[in-house]
């Protein structure tokens, strides 16, 4: 069984780590190999370790026999390879067979024109060149989206909108955004099954997948072209927001929508993409350095992971961990502050909270397991080695924000975001939260409680409306603010929340409990308006003001 919680497995736990053994890092034009027909090897070459070796004759000869006759199968494939950074390597073409051979007993792998090769590639492939970006990516957010399966966005998915024996709303759906759990087709004594050109089948309901969290059958997670398209592997696409929109968009995380609203996405939409003083210079190879390469607004990339020149003339270092700058957790019911904490065991999480935990302390944490073909989670006591409180972690998103504001600037909008989130918190996700809780603990919600209108009504408050409100207060979004979000938070809380808390209760028997406290909530400063629409006094202003500007 192989730990996937972060690059070190817990005690008793196997895991692949990612290594560095053979790096190619310098990128710098070179002429493409000429494309030639070459006879058939007369022997099976697959060790990766040789595979790796770019200048290699053998292995430059087994890229030639790739290309040749890909060039006629998927002329695209070879033409997007051509054009890229891996065709041009100074020190040698990182072509086909240096990235898909596959280690002797890989279940993946199979023979094909004399070479054993896989087809699926996972970041521990990548990681021999790219280690610093697959370790930062093992231990970040995006490499968690594929454990969702304890989650109501997937209850509703796979068992709302799914049937027992149709996975069509998870592989076309959710997994595409989040990953599977990549399987084989097997046999009944477990074996892979194979193809007539030994290729093994793969379970269609998981794959093709490209998810960013995606489980690979080597236990690693992610999928590096999530963001870095096959087979060009651009860096280019993944700083580029339409890339980040492939998951990050629609009702539920409208952050694609939102930074199109925003100022950041105007300045960036309206600029120039190649280099020059107000330019993007957005397709620039290699390192993309804010301050240096370009000045004109930031990509979600630039914020979240970008390289910065910081107001000593040093350069920040850029991440593919997306958390590293994040303070607030933005997606649950309840809004807290994100403390990453590292384990002794090397393994990586988040604990919310205002006061961050310190390091010698013992908690209780999760590691998620894959065996077989399954995930697995263990809990298990754990202590803490280091912390990275959530002050350090905004800190670290405000440097970026001072490369183009000034620290009041930059400090008052913090102001603004957090007053924002205490409002959605207290005003109406805690009092919500708790009345779920009392209807759960009373046994008249059971379980999802979807079973109900109310289990909608109160995901949609929260999981859609008020992270809208949140991520936007977060982008500079005032439309998805208030119209999109708070406004919608507001009207269904009031007038289909409530309600149906009370009417569920009454049906239960324990109506009297529910209105009880319904009355007491109300009657607090913040929702009296409820009881009258509003004072005489500001509906008269109202009223002037209307038919002044209308004359109605």
């Amino acid at each position: 069984m192989t730990c996937i919680n972060s690059l070190t497995s817990p005690p008793g736990v196997s895991v692949r780590p990612f290594t560095s053994m053979w790096p190619i890092r310098s990128i710098l034009p070179l002429t493409i190999f000429s494309l030639i027909s070459l006879l058939a090897a007369g022997s099976a070459f697959s060790l990766t370790q040789d595979s790796f070796d770019v200048k290699s004759l053998k292995v430059q000869e087994m890229n030639k026999k790739c290309i040749t006759c890909h060039l006629k199968e998927n002329r695209s494939l070879v033409k997007q390879w051509e054009a890229s950074a891996h065709a041009a390597a100074k020190d040698g073409q990182v072509g086909c067979y240096n990235c898909h051979a596959a280690e002797p007993g890989d279940e993946t792998g199979y023979q094909h024109e004399g070479a054993f090769i896989k087809a699926i590639l996972s970041p521990n492939d990548c990681s021999k060149c790219h280690e610093p970006e697959a370790r930062e990516m093992g231990i970040s957010h995006h490499a968690t989206a594929g454990e969702i399966m304890a989650s109501l966005d997937n209850m509703l998915a796979e068992v709302i909108g799914g049937m027992p024996d149709n996975k069509g709303n998870m592989h076309s759906g959710c997994w595409q955004c989040h990953g599977s759990i990549v399987t084989l087709k097997r046999d009944k004594d477990g074996k892979p099954l194979r193809s007539k050109t030994d290729a093994p089948q793969m379970d269609y309901n998981t794959f093709p997948n490209s998810g960013i969290g995606r489980i690979n059958p080597d236990g690693s997670r992610g999928a590096c072209n999530a963001c870095h398209p096959k087979h060009s592997f651009r860096a280019s696409a993944g700083r580029q927001p339409e890339n980040c929109g492939k998951c990050h968009l629609g009702p539920d995380h409208p952050q694609k929508e939102i930074y199109e609203e925003s100022k950041h996405g105007i300045a960036y939409f309206t600029a120039d993409r190649d280099s020059g003083p107000e330019g993007m210079n957005i397709m620039k190879d290699g390192s993309w350095v804010l301050g240096d390469d370009y000045n004109g607004a930031p990509t979600c990339s630039t914020c979240h992971m970008g390289s910065y020149v910081k107001l000593n003339g040093a350069v920040a270092k850029n991440s593919h961990n997306v958390g590293d700058r994040l303070s607030w957790n933005l997606r649950a019911p309840i809004s807290s502050k994100l403390n990453r904490i590292t384990f002794t065991d090397g393994t990586v999480t988040d604990v919310s909270g205002d006061i961050p935990p310190r390091a010698g302390q013992k908690i209780t944490a999760k590691s998620y397991v894959r065996e077989g073909d399954s995930l697995n989670k263990i809990m298990g006591e754990k202590t803490i080695e280091s912390v990275v409180s959530w002050q350090e972690r905004r800190e670290k998103m405000q440097e970026v924000c001072k490369s183009c504001h000034g620290i009041n600037h930059v400090k008052d909008f913090y102001s603004q975001f957090d007053e924002l989130v205490t409002l959605y918190n207290e005003k109406f996700a805690k009092p919500g939260t708790e009345l779920i809780d009392m209807l759960t603990k009373d046994g008249i919600l059971q379980n999802s409680g979807f079973q109900h209108k109310l289990g909608y009504t109160w995901f949609e408050v929260w999981h859609h409306e008020g992270r809208r409100a949140r991520m936007a207060a977060a982008m500079h979004a005032p439309d998805y603010t208030h119209w999109h979000g708070m406004y919608e938070v507001s009207r269904n809380f009031y007038h289909e929340f409530l309600p149906e808390v009370q009417e569920i209760a009454d049906h239960a028997g324990k109506g009297e409990k529910y209105k009880k406290y319904i009355e007491e909530l109300l009657a607090r400063p913040e929702h009296l308006w409820i009881k009258t629409g509003g004072s005489a006094e500001t509906m008269k202003l109202i009223q002037e003001e209307r038919k002044l500007r209308y004359n109605q």
